[in-house]
């Protein structure tokens, strides 16, 4: 049986560093209720943004952590896996289920209850996590457990994109960063059919993206070259000269952001018009995008650049929270 404690790292206060504590464990699951030991957790740069705050305040303890490969040790009478069974968890662990959005096949863009994986609830720094078995996900064979974690939000953030914006045989992608999203974007738009431009200041990471299958590396600091893609995914979440990257667009042409800028997007009207581009961004995606994103993966042979660490939990801590 499951111990009725968790152990964590939490961070009690925002900037804070992360401290080992013991959490009461929530009762017997229920319904689609799934409760998954946790052997792999990657850090995303969303933990970080949680961590520091910048997203406004959040629950404390925080327990961050959503990119999960775990194993089910309990299951509610709804949920459809064995126990055993090893799945894989991203930053959605549930929603409402009621909400258009949810009805309409979208229930990343839940509004009327998403459940986030470490936001009010432990994330996957803890020994086992809880989520909705419906935002737990089969790993197909030929994913290699140990590295398959980011692909649950990373993978999953720059894949629903590059499927819904139409990245394919005969058109052309461009990718602004290539760190964990930007990396794993180059070589889904790839692995879709499409021609793949990369844009970095750190020209160090040429042989990498032509090994993800990009065509070239530009540096993103030089002259950016026009009408070059038809769509542009940008991953990092600097603030950038919006109306500069719009010139990389060809007629027609869309932005999309994944990553979070700071500060609100100043972007002239004129490009929006005469030339037809558009500007939009996308969040996650959904359950049945999650299942084509990770069935591609499989069949692509896409992992991350991980590297690995074993984090060491004490067997007791003097607290207990619940959660």
């Amino acid at each position: 049986m499951p111990s009725p404690t968790i152990q964590a790292f939490a961070q009690l206060a925002a900037k804070g560093p992360l401290a080992p504590i013991e959490l009461q464990a929530p009762p017997a699951p229920e319904g689609h209720d799934l409760d998954v030991e946790v052997i792999w957790c990657s850090v995303c740069h969303s933990d970080v943004h949680l961590l520091d705050g910048d997203w406004g305040e959040v629950a404390r303890p925080l327990v961050p952590g959503h990119e999960i490969v775990g194993r089910v040790v309990r299951k509610g009478a709804l949920a459809s896996f064995a126990l055993g069974a090893m799945v894989g968890i991203g930053w959605q662990c549930g929603s409402c289920g009621a909400c258009p959005a949810c009805r309409s096949g979208r229930e990343q863009l839940c509004t009327g209850g998403k459940l986030r994986t470490c936001v009010g609830r432990a994330g996957g720094f803890a020994t086992r996590v809880r989520c909705d078995a419906r935002f737990a996900f089969e790993l197909p064979p030929g994913i290699e457990l140990s590295s398959a974690a980011p692909l649950l939000c990373a993978g999953l953030t720059v894949f629903s994109p590059l499927e819904r914006l139409g990245a394919r045989k005969g058109r052309r992608v461009g990718v602004v960063g290539v760190g964990g999203l930007g990396h794993l974007a180059v070589h889904f738009a790839r692995a879709l059919g499409a021609e793949v431009i990369a844009f970095d200041p750190d020209l160090s990471k040429r042989e990498l993206v032509l090994s993800l299958g990009a065509s070239e590396l530009v540096d993103s600091r030089s002259a950016l070259p026009a009408g070059a893609v038809d769509l542009l995914l940008v991953t990092t979440h600097a603030q950038l000269a919006w109306n500069e990257w719009l010139r990389v667009l060809d007629l027609g042409g869309t932005l999309c952001l994944v990553g979070v800028p700071g500060a609100p997007l100043v972007i002239a009207a004129d490009p929006l018009m005469d030339e037809q581009k558009s500007v939009t961004g996308s969040v996650i995606g959904s359950p049945a995008a999650m299942k084509r994103m990770l069935a591609l993966a499989a069949a692509q042979r896409i992992r991350p650049s991980c590297n690995t660490m074993t984090p060491v939990l004490p067997p007791s801590t003097p607290s207990s929270i619940r959660m």
